[in-house]
């Protein structure tokens, strides 16, 4: 059975509508934008949980992070063996596999089962202020070439626009109009966490540091230098004759705030913002496509192991195919998401077409308190947003709706209690936050000594 190619090229925190097929004003990714034309793209995708580690563990499981119990980065928390990935579904199908990512390398070994199922993994140490993704690049373009002749699974995994933001020239400067009330904004910003602020804002080293739309035109720059690289890997594809026989799937972890929550430059809380990722699918042969279908990354490995023939695993996923919407047949989607963190703080959200819940998760399993982002006690109250009439998330409305608030809480609570019960009690929410306030702290002003 003839089997395609497979590319997915994951963009770390990358904000949907930073991107113009997403509707950003400023030309922030012409050749994503594109691969978009080409490509089914979904207008509501979202992360089951976030960041990195648990969102790509969910990727490559199919599994939502209260099943696989890999709900913080930086955490103690490991995956079970028993569980099979989308790299070793594929090489049993007889694929060459290979992974061009750091979060094996980055973890010091912790994330190991992200190297699980490849033929070949290429480790690599995130380097800020470089011209990293070039490299990186340059590396799946060469495994492309060696292994033409062979269906090849590609996992490349690109870490521009991460913090801190730092894109190579002329990249800085690419996004930057200077405004009258940057400097006010960015004291703004400082004034929430002054200590926090002025360390992270210093960990990126701005050339023109005290202007907020400077510190977004990083970002956004940022964006445009890793859009450069997917140019030339779409470049390469359609110039050695890959292209028809290629699946590429491009897609982000989570997004990035900028103000959601009262957070800033960094991606936490279970806001759209955050959780809403960019994701498009192109499959040789098809129509391109929008949808409005609601789907999670849950749904990325029993997509991508329908339309390469392969075996899925013997136990049930979580995650359901979209390849139907692929091919132009009916698809649903969901009719809601759940989503998860338990990093820099801990919360677990419910969102359906019209309605998000965010509760707070306030105390690991000994009873402990768990603080929020900047180290303060959390504020245990439910938080019930209207996204038909606040697609932003600024109005808290759970007072005004009882009703709704409570009945989607019961769902949220049954949802997550039966996920307990099939990890015979165990509940990873509760294990502890994976990278609290004065752990981060620590991190960011030893690396700035460091620099």
């Amino acid at each position: 059975m003839s089997r395609p190619n497979i590319l997915l090229l994951a963009v770390d925190s990358l904000r949907a509508d930073h991107l113009g097929c997403y509707g950003y004003g400023k030309n922030t990714s012409p050749h994503i934008d594109a691969l978009a034309r080409e490509s089914l793209v979904f207008d509501r995708a979202f992360a089951a949980g976030i960041p990195t580690v648990p969102s790509f563990t969910t990727l490559f499981s199919g599994l939502h992070p209260l099943r696989h119990g890999v709900t913080a980065h930086a955490g103690e928390q490991r995956l079970s063996e028993d569980m099979v990935l989308l790299p070793q579904l594929a090489k049993r199908a007889g694929y060459v596999t290979a992974g061009i990512d750091n979060l094996v390398v980055q973890g010091g070994g912790r994330n190991s089962w992200f190297a699980r199922g490849f033929d070949f993994y290429s480790g690599f140490l995130f380097e800020p202020f470089s011209d990293q993704s070039e490299r990186l690049t340059t590396r799946a373009l060469r495994f492309m070439d060696d292994f033409r002749d062979k269906p090849f699974l590609l996992y490349l995994h690109l870490w521009d626009p991460h913090t801190p933001y730092g894109p190579p020239k002329p990249y800085d400067i690419l996004h930057y109009e200077r405004n009258a009330h940057g400097t006010s904004k960015l004291n703004e910003v400082k004034a929430l966490a002054p200590e926090y602020y002025e360390a992270f804002l210093a960990d990126m080293k701005l050339r023109v540091p005290n202007d907020y739309d400077y510190v977004v035109a990083q970002y956004d720059g940022e964006i445009s230098y890793v859009d450069t690289q997917i140019g030339r890997i779409v470049a390469h594809l359609k110039a050695s004759g890959l292209w028809d026989n290629t699946i590429v799937i491009l897609m982000s972890d989570h997004g990035e705030c900028f103000g959601e929550g009262d957070v800033y430059f960094d991606h936490h809380g279970l806001y759209d913002a955050v959780t809403r990722i960019a994701l498009m699918c192109r499959l040789p042969g098809v129509a391109p496509a929008r949808t409005d279908a609601m789907v999670s990354t849950e749904d990325v490995l029993p997509t991508l192991i329908e339309c390469g023939n392969c075996d899925a695993p013997e136990y049930e996923l979580t995650g359901r195919s979209f390849a139907p919407a692929l091919r132009g047949g009916n698809f649903a989607g969901r009719d809601f998401v759940i989503s998860t963190e338990s990093t820099r703080q801990a919360s677990i959200c419910l969102r359906t077409d019209r309605w998000k819940l965010i509760q707070p998760v306030t105390h690991d399993a000994r009873g402990e308190p768990l603080p929020d982002i900047y180290g303060n006690a959390r504020d245990p109250k439910t938080q019930l947003f209207d996204l038909q009439n606040d697609a932003a998330e600024t109005r808290d409305i759970s007072d005004r709706f009882p009703d709704v608030r409570d009945g989607l809480l019961r769902q949220l609570n049954e949802c997550h209690r039966m996920e307990v019960v099939r990890r015979g009690g165990h509940d990873p929410m509760r294990d502890g936050l994976g990278l609290p306030y004065n752990e981060f702290m620590q991190r960011l002003t030893s690396r700035k000594m460091r620099g």
